[in-house]
């Protein structure tokens, strides 16, 4: 793989610094607030719900031109299942406000830049049960002035992060993202802080209330498979499956069908709280006062014109963002994805 640099001739995904680690991060009673939360608050849906409407459509796109005509959605996905708990500075949940508005939180977000000003972005989590990881490496959505998660396509999000082209607008961000996992069968956590182009890192299970404090939309990284491995294949899978949570059981259903139960020591847990970083006032105003906030159209020229700069011949279609052969050239052309995996905790293969 030939890595795109950023004009400052550095990897544009390497993260400020590599993650660092703080045990016992919530105290007994936010714990049970937190995991209160999923299991009487659900049910929930996987991951991929939030960005899919039907197992079609996700397989419309996935699995490459070799997919079997009978593939399943459990070929290539994992029963992993988020559910927001708080976005923007608005929690969806009183049990979790004050740990999502915590000083405790926003003070180990600001360290990972040493920024001095932050705010409270998103905070959700993840429960993934007995599975493999068809997970490759992923970096969390970038930030930028005027263009996010919240308005912006993920896949162009993703095309701007690996340009390296749109540093001058970036709204920093920083994860304190805490496992819980209490078994040493896989299930840990595979990192590339030195870019996708070298050899990753791994933080091994168990860990239990174990925080990692990170720049995740600057790094490549991956959940590790999980659970017992004889109840890692879920064949039954759907866009619709969702998780419930019954009588201290954790209960996985299409519709009223059950297709598995599982106990606290079968599942990997994480909660993952984000906050917008700034070095200084000045850094704050501009994103609150929008005085130079990028647009779509400003990001498309900026994109166009590093087209023009490597020889690739284009033409800008009618509507750029859903330009199913415009979007395929520029993901193409910003394409970068690791190169290894460490020894313990190969790729698996759908």
């Amino acid at each position: 793989m030939t890595a795109t640099l950023s004009p400052s001739g550095r990897h544009p995904l390497i993260p400020v610094a590599p993650p660092s680690v703080v045990a016992d991060l919530y105290s007994s009673a936010e714990v049970a607030a937190l995991f209160g939360v999923i299991a009487d608050h659900g049910p929930w849906p996987l991951i991929l719900a939030h960005h899919f409407s039907s197992t079609e459509e996700y397989l419309a796109v996935s699995g490459g031109a070799n997919r079997r005509p009978d593939a399943k959605l459990a070929d290539f996905a994992a029963p992993v299942f988020r559910g927001y708990l708080a976005k923007e500075g608005v929690a969806f949940y009183d049990e979790i406000r004050d740990i999502y508005l915590s000083r405790t939180l926003l003070e180990h977000a600001k360290s990972v830049h040493g920024a001095r000003y932050g705010m409270a972005h998103h905070m959700l989590f993840n429960m993934a049960v007995p599975s493999h990881s068809f997970d490759a490496g992923h970096f969390d959505s970038g930030n930028w002035r005027g263009m996010s998660s919240v308005d912006t396509p993920i896949w162009l999000l993703s095309v701007m992060a690996k340009s390296g082209l749109f540093d001058a607008w970036e709204v920093k961000t920083s994860q304190v993202i805490t496992y819980f996992y209490d078994s040493d069968l896989d299930g840990g956590f595979t990192y590339w802080p030195d870019g996708p182009d070298r050899a990753p890192q791994r933080l091994a299970a168990p860990f239990w209330n174990t925080a990692v404090l990170s720049d995740n939309s600057k790094m490549y990284h991956r959940r590790e498979a999980n659970g017992p491995r004889d109840r890692r294949d879920m064949p039954e899978l759907e866009m619709h499956t969702r998780l419930h949570g019954e009588n201290g059981a954790w209960v996985v259903r299409n519709g009223d069908t059950e297709i598995g139960r599982y106990t606290d020591g079968d599942v990997r847990t994480l909660f993952h709280y984000t906050a917008l970083v700034f070095d200084d006032r000045r850094d704050a105003d501009r994103y609150l006062d929008h005085t130079d906030d990028l647009t779509a159209d400003k990001v498309f020229d900026i994109l166009g014109d590093d087209l023009t700069r490597r020889g690739i011949e284009f033409e800008f279609p009618a509507d750029p963002i859903t330009d199913r052969d415009f979007i395929a050239l520029l993901t193409n052309t910003y394409a970068m994805a690791p190169a290894e995996y460490p020894a313990d905790a190969p790729l698996d293969v759908g």
